[in-house]
């Protein structure tokens, strides 16, 4: 997922903590004898370095922001010590000019004669920016457990909505009625078909009622609830509909999909479609690449089904909050399909 600085709150920290080390140092440098013009120039100077090396760390992580910094802040830390030990350089030779005319007698409060004191100035400078980088750090952090709390409480309140739903759209009463029904007649017609049918039925029920627990079902285990769910369709219907899935045994056994994310696109399908054997309905389920896309013929019901609506937006919001990616919706009006990416361990943010 991208990651989003929060400039607002690198910038005030920016500000604020300059001002209290102004504050702070013109009252010190007041205190121990040197002239108003002397320790004011001395503590703006001061305030000028660290606001300079503030911006210049804030710049650095504007820069540098698309280059991974995060994982690894050895790049970041080496040119903002280089900049801070510019910045000092800078305002030494600034605050010489000042002394030329008069304005202030004292250099950064430094004492050091010779060329050492390019040394001395580097390691004032990188104990000055060590301060800010640590402010700014804290600030990082601090966002990124914030962000990291409010993704968590979405994701949990996303999960109790897909679990309501769960048992009050996808465990309708009709549909155990119909289930029911079809049930009592193939015990009396076909006992074996009765008998897949109920072992289909009851593997629906169990994962309908207890699959909400987690974020992140296996894409076979997906994959077996919409083939139980289409054969289940599939007796009701008869030849009106047909379906098929292109994915190999293998490729069901690599990566996930958000738990009861399938069966959904499955039931969109069939709720709003007319289902006839003169226009029978076909869903196809396929594998491409890092893709699992569900596609269906439009033939639109002149009534449908009662619906909230929720179903595919509260999929999408589950979806972007475990990846951080969008479905992709397609309708070119003849066919309708739905894609999802494949979530693996590096794309879900490990919300298993």
């Amino acid at each position: 997922m991208k990651t989003k600085l929060p400039i607002k709150h690198l910038l005030k920290v920016s500000c604020c903590f300059p001002l209290a080390i102004t504050i702070f140092l013109f009252s010190s440098a007041f205190m121990e004898g040197d002239t108003v013009q002397g320790a004011f120039i001395r503590s703006v100077i001061s305030c000028v370095l660290i606001i300079l090396m503030s911006l210049g760390n804030v710049g650095l992580l504007l820069l540098l922001k698309k280059k991974s910094y995060l994982e690894d802040r050895r790049v970041i830390y080496a040119l903002s010590f280089i900049m801070s030990t510019l910045v000092m350089w800078l305002m030494y030779f600034f605050e010489l000019y000042l002394i030329r005319l008069g304005m202030t007698t004292k250099t950064l409060g430094i004492r050091v004669n010779g060329n050492i004191i390019y040394l001395y100035l580097c390691l004032q400078g990188i104990f000055m920016n060590s301060i800010v980088l640590l402010l700014q750090n804290f600030i990082l952090v601090q966002e990124a457990n914030n962000k990291a709390q409010l993704e968590n409480s979405l994701l949990n309140t996303a999960r109790s909505e897909a679990a309501y739903q769960l048992l009050q759209q996808q465990i309708q009463p009709h549909f155990l009625f119909n289930a029911l029904n079809i049930l009592k007649s193939l015990i009396k017609k076909s006992p074996e078909l009765a008998e897949d049918y109920l072992l289909r039925l009851s593997d629906f029920l169990r994962v309908s009622v207890s699959g909400n627990k987690r974020a992140v079902g296996t894409l076979y285990e997906e994959m077996k609830l919409g083939i139980d769910y289409l054969e289940m369709q599939k007796v009701r219907f008869g030849e009106a509909l047909s379906f098929s899935f292109d994915i190999t045994d293998a490729e069901q056994s690599e990566g996930g999909l958000p738990v009861f994310s399938l069966q959904p696109l499955l039931e969109n399908a069939i709720k709003h479609n007319e289902l006839t054997e003169a226009a029978p309905l076909h869903i196809e389920v396929k594998k491409d690449g890092d893709w699992i896309t569900v596609i269906n013929n439009i033939q639109l019901r002149s009534v449908t089904e009662y619906s909230t609506g929720s179903g595919l937006a509260n999929l999408a919001e589950r979806y972007k909050l475990l990846s951080g990616d969008e479905i992709e919706i397609m309708d070119n009006g003849s066919v309708f399909s739905v894609g999802l990416k494949i979530l693996n361990d590096e794309n879900r943010n490990h919300r298993g």
